[in-house]
């Protein structure tokens, strides 16, 4: 009698892996890079992203700490008809998020809510 095989990941592996990949692009992280940060290799990093691996409890948190994301955001759904970001705002993107004092954050938010209503 044969038996099935439980698949290694799923739908849910894929997704995880896609917004690990997107992150890490606006970085301009390289696969190596975050492996090194993670103590992994970069065909680790690659099975993440693909899905083919599933990402342990332990590995959510240390991604969550070397892409500076939180991990409700890693595990977020995404909305589908959402634009992904071009370059330059994948670019601003990561430029804030590396931003720690909660008064220049504000005030960047500030600026550029005011260049926007020209």
């Amino acid at each position: 009698m044969a038996t099935t095989r439980t698949p290694r990941s799923g739908k849910l592996d894929v997704a995880l892996g896609e917004r690990i990949r997107r992150r890490r692009r606006e970085l301009g992280l390289s696969q190596s890079a975050l492996g090194g940060k993670l103590g992994i290799t970069f065909q680790q990093v690659q099975k993440y992203e693909n899905g083919t691996n599933r990402v342990s409890a332990t590995m959510l948190v240390k991604l969550s700490d070397a892409l500076a994301m939180p991990v409700t955001d890693l595990l977020h759904e995404t909305d589908p008809g959402a634009a992904e970001p071009d370059g330059q705002a994948a670019q601003l993107l990561a430029s804030f998020s590396r931003i720690q004092s909660p008064e220049l954050r504000s005030a960047l938010l500030t600026l550029a809510a005011g260049l926007s209503a020209r």
